[in-house]
């Protein structure tokens, strides 16, 4: 049995009653109510209303619980097997508190003992019945644009109690990460940080459940142990009187090797700025001074020949010699400089009886290069050793050119020998003018010389050299001194280096 009314359709009611006198009564109610805002529909028969309800084509649907063999609610639940998506009052004739509990959980907006229904009472539940379905459909998909956007989303979301503990995290962290979803939720969200942006977690995370919102660049981790740099924006949401916290971490991991690539080339940029004014400043200094002394000399042998005596014109020859093996010695230093830079050095260990080779290079100042300082060696035992003896005399050479030309005549200049299980190590003392300590931590890069070397002659590479050197042998050097007291260099190398593949 079928009928309806209608009042200039605006909002479609379908009563499903099988008894008429609660229609009829229905009925009455919705007629006295404002003209032109209701239609109400009647069904009397479970099976012809579950059709119609599933069609979902009426605004609100009134259900009495008894229809017949069956009940309101299977006629609901199967209706709407997903819950109700469209307003429902359920109708009864005596109150049950487990009828109102199963109507609760499927949705029903209101729910009615027949004799306590009233005009007004009826009227305002089915505008609240109406208007809160639409704000629950309007959640609804608002809650479901929002899964699908973090669904989507190439960021890494994550959302947090006021704990910290992940309690959701996104497909695309889980694909990136490498992680699995029960790897995740349940866990603390700094579980998943370096050392560093651990600490900064926990120490500003009481900051933000205050303000509502922060950013931070962290550290976050794969589980491959790899680390990703994460732009991280965190927000507090609410959910009813429930908080949450949100992250949203975007990978700039790139963009911070971008960035440090660019940064290290403006470093590099910057000092081989300072290398060029360096070398300019150095070369013309110590190319202008001999192509001086030797401009002169010539000019003296050239026109005062005559007047000088043997000696005389002997000591002006000795003085030009002197000065081009320095302007060769400086070309020679920036030549070996480019080449170990470059790569271009062959580098060639042998094994040879290193304490041996050390005496004969001492033995050489002692009676050739120098004889106004005191030349010592000391070895207390013989040393084998796996060296480029090209390099290797280069380094000690230089260290023995350094500590006499900044030394005052009749001090002395000691090499020490010694060896450990693995390493060979040489040391250089002399009792110079010392290096200032605001020049040290510079001392090794090239064309840099002490602030208080005066005239003294000096490229500013020798140094700089050794340092490339005893890299190629796999060693380090390092040095302490004191102004006016002198300066030690100890070089270390293992005693079997061998020749890079």
């Amino acid at each position: 049995m079928s009928t309806s009314i209608s009042t200039n359709k605006l909002t479609r009611i379908l009563l499903i009653d099988d008894d008429f006198d609660d229609y009829s009564m229905v009925r009455d109610m919705i007629s006295a109510m404002p003209k032109g805002k209701f239609q109400l529909d009647w069904q009397a028969d479970y099976n012809d209303a579950l059709p119609i309800m599933k069609s979902q084509v009426h605004d609100v649907y009134i259900v009495d619980y008894i229809l017949g063999e069956q009940n309101g609610l299977d006629l609901i639940r199967t209706a709407f097997p997903n819950g109700c998506t469209l307003p429902v009052i359920l109708l009864t004739a005596r109150g049950r508190r487990d009828i109102d509990d199963e109507s609760l959980a499927l949705g029903v907006a209101e729910y009615f003992d027949k004799a306590d229904i009233r005009l007004p009472l009826l009227e305002r539940a089915i505008r609240y019945a109406i208007n809160n379905k639409r704000i629950e459909n309007d959640l609804r998909k608002s809650e479901h644009l929002f899964r699908s956007l973090i669904q989507s989303a190439s960021d890494y979301i994550q959302v947090l109690d006021l704990k910290g503990i992940i309690t959701r995290t996104n497909p695309a962290t889980l694909r990136n990460a490498g992680y699995g979803e029960t790897d995740m939720v349940g866990h603390p969200f700094a579980e998943f940080l370096s050392t560093p942006s651990k600490a900064v977690v926990d120490a500003e995370f009481p900051n933000i459940l205050e303000q509502g919102e922060s950013r931070h660049e962290l550290e976050f981790l794969h589980k491959d142990g790899s680390i990703r740099h994460m732009d991280c924006s965190w927000s507090v949401v609410h959910n009813g009187e429930t908080q949450y916290v949100v992250v949203i971490q975007r990978d700039i991991t790139e963009r911070k090797r971008a960035e440090d690539a660019l940064q290290e080339s403006l470093v590099r940029e910057k000092e081989m700025s300072e290398l060029k004014s360096r070398f300019v400043s150095i070369a013309s200094h110590e190319l202008r001074t001999p192509l001086s002394t030797i401009q002169n000399n010539i000019y003296m042998l050239k026109n005062y020949a005559h007047k000088l005596d043997d000696a005389a014109r002997e000591g002006k020859l000795d003085k030009i010699q002197s000065m081009v093996e320095h302007i060769s010695e400086l070309l020679q230093d920036v030549l070996s400089l480019n080449n170990m830079e470059t790569g271009r050095v062959e580098f060639n260990p042998t094994s040879i009886q290193f304490d041996t080779f050390c005496r004969d290079i001492v033995e050489e100042f002692q009676n050739y290069k120098d004889r106004n300082h005191v030349i010592q060696f000391e070895c207390k035992q013989p040393i084998k050793a796996n060296i480029d003896s090209r390099m290797m005399r280069q380094i000690i050479t230089n260290l023995f050119d350094n500590a006499i030309k900044y030394s005052a005549a009749g001090t002395t200049v000691k090499l020490i020998l010694s060896s450990t299980a693995d390493n060979v190590v040489i040391t250089v003392t002399d009792q110079g003018i010392g290096i200032p300590e605001a020049d040290q931590a510079k001392m090794f890069q090239p064309f840099r010389r002490a602030s208080n070397v005066g005239d003294t002659i000096g490229s500013g590479l020798g140094l700089s050299i050794i340092k490339q050197a005893v890299d190629l042998h796999r060693g380090s050097i390092t040095f302490t001194s004191k102004l006016g007291l002198g300066t030690t260099f100890t070089i270390t190398i293992p005693s079997a280096v061998s020749a890079p593949t």
